[in-house]
Formats: structure tokens, sequence, C-alpha cells
């Protein structure tokens, strides 16, 4: 079983770069007016997500590596903690993968959540602990892990619909993995309308910068030019990660064998009963 450690309730990563203050410093925190709070289950599109809102808000130029990225731009709070906000100018623009019940809100913040169909969300998220260096499990393990909601953040069903949920706040914008990949410029101009009139206006108003924002968003893109280095470095041991591995939609129904994609989808439409989303991602 991957190692966890619980902080109010929410499991996390058993790991050094995880410490509990900076845990319950994130739900403790109330976003000022204005912020910017990317939120989602790990592997969905959360770092796609961050740069698409950097490079919206700070019209085509703001493209960091990933640590400043993380830590300093659009920092991830439980890993960065929550200082780093003290310093960050307007709108401040930061992510957490904490469900919503979980954190204080600000009616005047700006939320916006992505999710991602499940098969595809557990082997990205296995890959990723895989190449982190976590002790993870054979595969079949982990995904029992997924299933059950033995695992980091906890069970995928019930962080989703925490959101969804809530998806009639005027505050709260859900953006789905597949229809950001499948129809990249008209739902990026709709989180710019979200985020801000002037950010809409302007990308419609400049076609150089709307086809700038999305060459330095799309995969390729930043699988070339945004280097990852393990959080596991050793002295003289740095490890480049393999960060952004695919990109695709369908990997899961093709790595997943029959009895567990039966099963996931079992499970979603029990989780999921009365839910729009089980329109989305089960096609019947």
């Amino acid at each position: 079983m991957t190692k966890l450690k619980y902080v109010r309730g929410i499991p996390i990563p058993d790991a050094p770069w995880f410490i509990d203050k900076n845990v319950e410093d994130t739900l403790d925190l109330v976003p000022h007016d204005g912020d910017i709070i990317i939120a989602s289950y790990p592997k969905t599109g959360t770092t796609w997500l961050q740069y698409i809102a950097l490079q919206i808000t700070s019209k085509g130029e703001l493209i960091p590596n990933f640590d400043e990225c993380m830590y300093k731009y659009a920092p991830f709070l439980e890993a960065s903690g929550t200082s780093v906000l003290d310093t960050m100018e307007k709108p401040r623009i930061y992510k957490h993968h904490c469900p919503y019940d979980k954190v204080q809100k600000n009616g005047k913040a700006k939320y916006v959540y992505i999710y991602r169909k499940p098969e595809d969300t557990v082997i990205s998220y296995y890959h990723f602990m895989y190449e982190l260096g976590y002790d993870v499990p054979a595969f079949d393990e982990f995904f029992e892990e997924f299933l059950s909601g033995d695992i980091a953040y906890g069970h995928y069903f019930e962080h989703v619909l925490s959101y969804y949920e809530q998806k009639e706040d005027e505050g709260l914008l859900l953006v789905s993995y597949e229809k950001l990949l499948l129809n990249k410029k008209e739902e990026i101009l709709r989180i710019a309308k979200f985020l801000g009139e002037e950010y809409f206006q302007n990308l419609i108003a400049d076609d150089t910068l709307m086809e700038k924002v999305l060459e330095r968003t799309s995969f390729d893109y930043m699988k070339k030019n945004l280097e990852v280095i393990s959080p596991n470095k050793a002295e003289n041991a740095q490890k480049k990660l393999n960060f952004f591995r695919k990109g695709v939609i369908g990997d899961g129904k093709k790595a997943l064998s029959a009895d567990q994609l039966e099963r996931l989808k079992i499970l979603a439409s029990e989780k999921l009963r009365g839910s729009d989303l089980l329109k989305e991602w089960i096609q019947e």
C-alpha cells in the first residue's frame, strides 16, 4: 500500500515535501478578493490549467519553469505553504488538491476545477507516483486503492462530486480535461471570460496573442520546455522526471483490463447516480 498520512481527515502522501502545517494552512486559508484558485484531484490536468491561467493573465508573457510555477507564480500550497502568497502580485494564482468541503471560501474569489475520465486519471496517477519514486505497489494493487479511496487525496468520485455539486455557483468554473483537449481554443476563451472580461477581450482582439497562448500551453511545448526535477533529489543525484507523459484521451481504456474497466464503470454509476457526469463519462 502507498504510504499515507492524514491531515484533518485528508490522506496525504507521506513524503518530506508535504509538511502537515502547510496542509493545515491551506485548509485554513481564506482567499482574498480576486484570487484565482485552481483545484483538482491529482493527475487530472492541474499543471496544464496553471499554465493556461498564467498565460491568460500575463497576456502570453509568463511561462516560468516548473519550480518557479509551483513555488512562486502559481504555487502548490500543500508543498509551498501559504506564506508565499504574501508577496504575490494580483491576481494571485495558486492551486491545491483539497476537496471543496475542506477549504475556506470567498465569494469574490475565482475557483477553477478540472476533472478527467477516471480510467485515464488512475493510469496517469500510477505512472506519476512511480516516476516520483514513491514506494508504489504493482498497478493492480494501486487500482484497488484508487477504487477504495485508500490513496492520496481520497476517493476520486467523491472529490469530483464535492465541486461538481456546486456547479451553479457563479464563482466556480468546471473544466473537463477532455473538452479542453478537444476544443482548446473555445475552452481557453471560456476560462478567460470567467477570469475577467479584460482577459477575454485581449484574446479575441489579438490573433497573435491567441496563437501564442495556444502554442505555449500545448502538450508538445510544455513537455519540451518545462523541465521537472524530482523532489527526491539527493546531492549530485538529481533526476529529471517525465512529468508530462502523454496528454491524451483513452489511455486508460487501452491499459486497464476489461474487468477493471467494468468495475470502474459500476462504481462510477453508484457514486455518480443522478449526476450529469455519468453522461460525460459513460457512453451507453
